[in-house]
């Protein structure tokens, strides 16, 4: 699994529409699911796999983007970004606020609006941390941030092993107890993708789903050690 890639899911009938779309974002860094219908967007979500924005059509079966986004947001708690794809209108309201629009027929000013949505959640999330619980937490006791910081390293580090090695045994259970267990380390440093990594593998993930989400964890994990490393070290000597 690229780590880089944004995951958009496409929910939209109309065949020249996915085609033009898909021929759009075919890129290295973008990674289009496409729905004929709202039943397959809603599974997708359901099974907790990454959506960084939804783009669906207002007319999509079974019920219309209203009543999907309705079901997605009350039962689902969804929270993404979305945009519904509309011939006529300039916005799209629902019971939850305005939603942007896609015009169709598509041209490339209607997916630069899209582009330039992702590039901006892309540069909010690209703090590999962050401090704020941990200054809270200590009043701003830089000592007990930087052991805390330490703690972080060595622990998860080593719980990662641990999953690796269970994973050639497929002891996929033990894999979820052990991303339940480090998930709060993620938290407390307010690393969102592996709180949802950890996340995914604790409750959601399927057998096939373990090994390639384990990568993804440990690949999060070494980008935050090394930033902490050089952000610490020299400082308050984290080994």
């Amino acid at each position: 699994m690229n780590s880089n890639h944004k995951h958009i899911l496409f929910v939209d009938a109309d065949r020249e529409a996915q085609i033009r779309f898909n021929a759009y974002f075919d890129r290295d860094n973008f990674l289009v699911f496409n729905f004929n219908s709202a039943i397959g967007a809603i599974q997708h979500i359901k099974e907790s796999k990454p959506v960084d924005v939804l783009v669906i059509d207002e007319q999509i079966k079974p019920m219309g983007a209203a009543q999907t986004l309705h079901y997605l947001i009350d039962e689902l708690q969804f929270k993404g970004k979305v945009f519904v794809c509309s011939e006529a209108k300039e916005h799209f309201e629902t019971d939850y606020g305005i939603c942007e629009v896609l015009k169709k027929p598509f041209d490339k000013r209607e997916f630069q609006k899209l582009e330039a949505l992702l590039i901006e959640k892309n540069a909010a999330e690209a703090s590999l941390y962050a401090l704020d619980y941990l200054k809270e937490l200590s009043d701003g006791d830089m000592v007990f941030i930087a052991q805390s910081i330490q703690i972080f390293m060595d622990t998860v580090a080593e719980r990662i092993q641990e999953m690796k090695k269970l994973l050639a045994s497929r002891d996929y259970q033990s894999i979820a107890a052990v991303a339940h267990n480090i998930k709060p380390s993620f938290e407390m440093i307010l690393n969102k993708r592996g709180v949802a990594l950890c996340d995914f593998l604790a409750h959601h993930a399927s057998a096939s789903d373990f090994k390639s989400y384990v990568e993804d964890l440990e690949e999060e994990y070494l980008q935050v050690e090394n930033q902490l490393k050089t952000d610490f070290s020299q400082e308050q000597n984290l080994s």
